[in-house]
């Protein structure tokens, strides 16, 4: 979807909440088994949050994706699929002018294991070479914290990567640090610490 926000990206800027896309009853488990995918890793690398729809059109936050980076897709249990991106523009909203919403990325993409057209729940994607595939997932929002300890942030997902339940990667929702604007928040776990990694003002971006 590179002309409008996607149904999750859209909670977390104007309620603070994603959801998922939600197709049947998000009780019911995707048919298939969990995808295991083994590849290097590395730790060097922030990062990135994305959304893929069941279109295979999505949104990435943080540094500029590329075509060819990999999405690893994840939900509550594990690893459910992988996409590779395959275009990538500056997110922009139809009908107006980006005014410089640097860390938003409209992307499309190319499944290579996994079905999100037959997906139900909620399921968000990760470029993280820091990810340990056998043991990465997403953590349940109702678990999470705000990584700042603001009372004006809202924790929207999180990611655990290594298998020990915490989260040590978190997608929050804010006020700017207080300015009143609204901001999201992309936090990292660095030597036990939650770290601010990447902050997007959305007043800069025609929100």
């Amino acid at each position: 979807m590179l002309g409008g926000m996607t149904r999750a990206l859209r909670a977390v800027l104007l309620v603070g909440l994603i959801a998922g896309p939600a197709i049947g009853d998000p009780q019911v488990r995707p048919r298939g088994k969990v995808v295991r995918v083994e590849r290097h890793r590395g730790t060097s690398v922030t990062p990135r949050i994305c959304d893929v729809q069941a279109d295979k059109n999505g949104n990435c936050f943080g540094t500029e994706p590329k075509p060819g980076d990999i999405i690893t897709l994840l939900d509550e249990n594990g690893i459910v699929g992988e996409a590779r991106i395959t275009e990538t523009a500056a997110f922009a909203l139809a009908g107006r002018a980006n005014k410089g919403c640097d860390g938003l990325w409209s992307v499309k993409t190319e499944m290579l294991r996994g079905d999100l057209a037959n997906m139900v729940g909620r399921s968000m994607g990760l470029i993280d070479p820091g990810l340990n595939p056998r043991v990465g997932r997403m953590i349940p929002k109702e678990q999470l914290t705000a990584p700042s300890g603001r009372s004006d942030e809202v924790p929207a997902v999180g990611f655990d990567r290594d298998g020990d339940r915490v989260a040590d990667i978190i997608l929050s929702q804010s006020t700017c640090d207080g300015s009143g604007s609204m901001c999201i928040e992309e936090w990292l776990r660095v030597d036990g610490k939650m770290v601010r990694v990447h902050q997007v003002n959305f007043q800069n971006c025609g929100l």
